[in-house]
Order: C-alpha cells, then structure tokens, then sequence
C-alpha cells in the first residue's frame, strides 16, 4: 500500500492520463477510420470497376450478356463474383438500362446527381444514405466505346455495414493491445516514479527531523539535476537554521539570566493578557500562590495591576504608581510592547522595592526637621535673651549675668549639636580616621568613674563598678574611642534616671573579645522603641526634648560598626536598661623558645 501523499497522486495522475490517451485513442480511431476504411474500400475497388467499364461497353452493344454479367458483380454469388458489389448501369443520356439489386434503395435524386457526374467524366467515390437509412460506399466510373467517347455511366456500390465489420474488428484489436499496453507501461512509469520519489522522500524525513529539532541529520546530495540541488539547499538551510537558533538561544539565554538577574521584578504579557514570563524578584517582591484558578492573580494578587496591563494593551497608554504591600513601597511602571507594523503585542511591568528609598527620604526629612528643632531651640532661647539685654530693659546685675549663663549654655548646647552632627556625618562618610592598638581597659574606666562620681551625686544617683577592670585582658580597638563610647552611653544613663537610682559600669570576656556593660535603674525602654533606639533623633519620651539631641546612641552605633563591632540594648519599662558593646581582643604575644 502506499502511504506516500505525494506517490499516491502522481500514480493517480499517470493512470488516469493512460486511461484518458487509450479512450481517446480509441474514439479517435472510431471517427478517423470510416473514412479511411471508405477510401481503401473504394482503392479496392477502382481498378476492378475500371476494368468492368470494357464489358459494360460490350455489354451496351450487345456483344455481352446480362446475365453473366450480373453474375460478374452479385454480392450472393462468392465464388464467381469479381466484384462483390451491386452494379447499376446507364446510357450516355443517364436512362438506367441495368440494375443488380432489384430492391436497390438509394435515393434516385441523388443517384442521378452521381449519374450526370460520371457522365462528366469524373470518377465518383461517396457515402450515400438508402431511403432505409444504410449508408451506402458507391463508385462511379464512366463507360467508353471503341473511339474512346463516353457511352455510359457504371456505378458499383455496397453496404457499409461490411466495412464497419472490419473497422470494429480492428478496432476491438486496437482496445485489447491498449488493454495489454496501459498495465505494462503503468508498471514501468511505476518504477520510474518511485526511484524519482525516494530522493523526495528522504528529504521529506530530514525537513521532519528538522521540525524536531534535529539539525545534524542531511540530505542526499548525490542525485543528479534539481533534486540534488534541493538536497544541497535543504542541507544549506539547516546548517543555517542550526546556526541562527543557537544564536537565538544564546541570545534568549542570557536575556533570560539578565532579566532573572535584575533586582527589579519583571512580568510580560502576551496581547490577550496572558503571563509570557515574570523573574524571581517578582516572585519574592509578591510571594503571591495559592489561587490556580486565577493564574495572574496568583502571580501578582493586585487588581489595580491587571487593570494597569489592559489599559496598556487596549489603549497603548502606559501607568506608573506605587503599591502599598505591608510594610514596604513598591514602584510599578506598565508599559506597551509593539510589533513590528507598529501594533500592540502585549505589555510589560517593571517593578521595584522603593522602600528604602522612600524609608530614606522620610528619615532625610526627620533629619531636617530635627536639626532645624534642635537649633531652633537654642537660638530662640539665646534671642529672647539678646534682645531685652540689647534693649536696656534688664536693669539688674544679678539678672544681666543669670541671662549671659543661659546665653553661654546654649550656646554651648547649640555648639555640641553641630559636633555631634559633624562627628556623625564623618562617620557615615568614612572619613574618621580609627586607628586601632593595644590598651588596658582599667585606666579609662576608673578615669570615667572618678569623673561621673560627682555628676552622679549632683543628680542623686549612685555610681558602681561591677567588675574588676584589673583582671581584664590587654583589648585592640581605639582607645579614644571607647572612651567617647562610654561616655555616651553614661550621659544617656544619667539623663534618664531620676533621684536616687543606681548605675553601673561592668564588663566580661571570652576568647575573642570582652563586652563592655553600663546598666541604669532609670525610665526603661518599651518593646516598641527598642529596634528604633539607635536611629537619629530618636526619642522615646518626646515631652523630654531638651534632654539632649537623640545623636548619641547614632554615634555609638555607627562608630562600633566601623570598628567591627556590635551594639545592643535589653530594658524593661520602669526598671531601667542596660546597654552592652563588644571591644576585640589583642592577640597574645608570640612565644618566644629559647635554645640550651
């Protein structure tokens, strides 16, 4: 059976032209050779009737008998008949003086047509039609006497049906050597075809493996002529098609690794809004999930960014807005993808965590509003001042120096804001120089503790060492630096603790470095406020604004990170905090082996 498509056909249309070539062979045959069978019927009979003429002449003067000659030409008489046909006879004046079928049928009208024309001299050979309706082969020849005049006219005729007998005979001949040929030549053009085809074929199976993805397999490029040469340029094509998708796929693949690679969340879609791709940022910007039936909802659970994407699609107009998703900021920007004739074939979003950005320009904004309340106070103060001393209007010695002690405090306290500022700004920008080396922790805080012994009493408070800084191993950090850090930690413990609390100033160590303590007995921390503590400006009483800038703890924390190390504060409302930062170890001396 064949299974080609292709085979199928041009066997179809071989067999089908084989047939039609016989049939109108066949039918051709039919129509050309009545003519043809009348014309050799007629050949065969032209000599004969011309030889007939002389005894028709003989018979016309009476030197000839009737009835031989009838016997001459009967068609009933086979054996003695020369002829085989019917004879009619007439005199020069066209008179029929003789007639061999005495039930002759044909039409007088035109058998005297034929008459006067073979009295002209001429040879007649046509088909006439019998008042049966026979067609009817009839040859005229003139008659001639002995001086060579034209006596009489002799005509011979015969039914057709005889040389139809043999027309249909050669004919049936003719439709059982077709019968015979067609097969036979079919079968050959067969053979032919199929060996043309198997090239075809062939290529047919490597176009296929093509489709596949297979670009290795070739065609066959041996054959001669075209088909060769389609092989050649199928085998041109997948070499080129091999090629340019591996430069796609590279191309797609490092796409794919730059898009995934972004920190900002990407998401495509097709112009039936349709997700052609989304990365991993998007899916951890989201972390959407869990409503399969709604395959974009469950990638980004947002209507107003669906609605964005069919705006984009279906007016071209792109959006770009921002996304409240808990506690973080999200810029979303949807834009319009066009083909090639200009139309739209989707769209595409672009979204990016602005929380820190958004986080930074609130703190750059509490910044300012901070430092311009921390200096406004100040200088309010020291202008209310100014102005009545300018005036003349503070008469009083006692009262004129009062307000120069609190023109010179705030300015004082106006001058430590701007260096706490400064230190700050030095520290963030990496432009504080801290030098580490060895110390011994002792000396800075029995310094620091004969220092705030005063202070602590001043304000009520009670000062003690909980640990034995002696015993303390020799630290690496900068020793200024801890000292300023002790410091602030120590000021913060003093302004918030009332009269008659307690601090204390302890510390311990492992292998790798020792942590510094200062505890208070003070207001305390609420949960709330502890992860905000070392922020700028930060206050957790508000109402105590003037108890310094909310800078310190900031310095603390952005000093300590510069050095390596860490800040933490535990505290409970109402029972005090206490403040702890680590200081690294220095590294023991090396062992010094002495040779005997």
């Amino acid at each position: 059976m064949i299974r080609s498509a292709l085979l199928r056909r041009i066997y179809a249309v071989i067999l089908l032209a084989l047939v039609v070539t016989a049939g109108c062979t066949w039918l051709l045959f039919m129509l050309m050779s009545r003519s043809l069978f009348v014309n050799i019927r007629a050949n065969e009979m032209l000599p004969r009737a011309r030889s007939l003429s002389a005894i028709v002449n003989a018979y016309m003067e009476g030197r000839f008998d009737e009835n031989l000659l009838l016997r001459l030409v009967d068609v009933n008489e086979k054996d003695t008949s020369i002829m085989n046909a019917y004879l009619i006879v007439a005199d020069r004046e066209g008179t029929i003086s003789l007639v061999s079928d005495e039930k002759q049928t044909l039409d007088p009208q035109k058998l005297e047509n034929q008459i006067s024309e073979i009295l002209s001299g001429r040879t007649v050979v046509s088909v006439l039609k019998s008042i049966g309706g026979v067609d009817i082969v009839t040859l005229g020849v003139p008659v001639y006497d002995d001086g060579g005049a034209i006596s009489g006219a002799l005509l011979l005729y015969v039914p057709q049906y005889e040389t139809l007998a043999a027309r249909s005979a050669l004919a049936g001949a003719l439709a059982m050597a077709m019968g015979i040929v067609v097969p036979i030549v079919f079968l050959l053009i067969y053979a032919l075809v199929y060996q043309m085809i198997a090239p075809l074929r062939q290529m047919r199976d490597v176009a296929l493996r093509m489709a596949d993805g297979s670009f290795d397999t070739r065609a066959d490029e041996s054959v001669n002529g075209e088909v060769g040469q389609l092989g050649s340029s199928l085998n041109r094509l997948s070499k080129a098609l091999k090629h340019n998708i591996s430069e796609l796929t590279f191309e797609r693949n490092r796409l794919v690794q730059i898009l995934n690679g972004l920190s900002e969340g990407i998401a495509a879609v097709d112009r039936i809004g349709n997700i052609t791709h989304i990365n991993p940022a998007l899916e951890h910007l989201f972390q959407a999930g869990g409503c399969p039936e709604n395959p974009r909802m469950n990638v980004i659970p947002r209507e107003e960014v669906w609605a964005a994407f069919d705006q984009a699609i279906n007016s071209g107009e792109g959006a770009h807005f921002t996304l409240s998703e808990g506690e973080r900021n999200i810029s979303c920007a949807i834009s319009p993808v066009h083909d090639d004739k200009g139309g739209i074939a989707g769209a595409v979003g672009l979204f990016r965590d602005i929380t820190s950005e958004v986080r930074l320009e609130n703190t750059r904004r509490e910044y300012v509003a901070n430092v311009s309340h921390e200096m406004r106070t100040p200088l309010t103060a020291m202008r209310g001042l100014i102005e009545p001393l300018r005036d003349g209007m503070v008469k009083d010695e006692n009262a004129r120096k009062r307000y120069y002690d609190i023109i010179l405090r705030e300015i004082l306290r106006l001058s430590r804001l701007i260096n706490d500022l400064m230190e700050l700004s030095r520290l963030q920008s990496g432009t504080l120089a801290i030098e580490p080396e060895n110390f011994e922790i002792a000396e800075i805080v029995y310094d620091l503790y004969e220092r705030y012994w005063t202070t602590c009493e001043e304000h009520g408070l009670t000062l003690a060492l909980t640990a034995d800084f002696e015993k303390f191993p020799l630290l690496f950090s900068n020793p200024d630096r801890v000292e300023q850090l002790l410091v602030i930690l120590l000021d913060n413990a003093i302004k918030y603790t009332p009269s008659g609390g307690h601090i204390e100033l302890g510390g311990e160590w492992d292998d790798e470095r020792a942590t510094l303590r200062v505890k208070d007995s003070g207001l305390g921390i609420a949960p709330e406020h502890i992860d905000h503590i070392f922020e700028r400006f930060y206050k957790v009483d508000k109402a105590h604004s003037g108890m310094g800038s909310g800078l310190g703890l900031s310095i603390a924390r952005e000093m300590l990170e510069q050095m390596g190390e860490k800040i933490w504060v535990t505290s409970k409302v109402g029972e005090g905090s206490e403040f702890c930062f680590t200081v690294k170890r220095a590294a023991p001396p090396p062992m010094i082996i002495e040779n005997e």
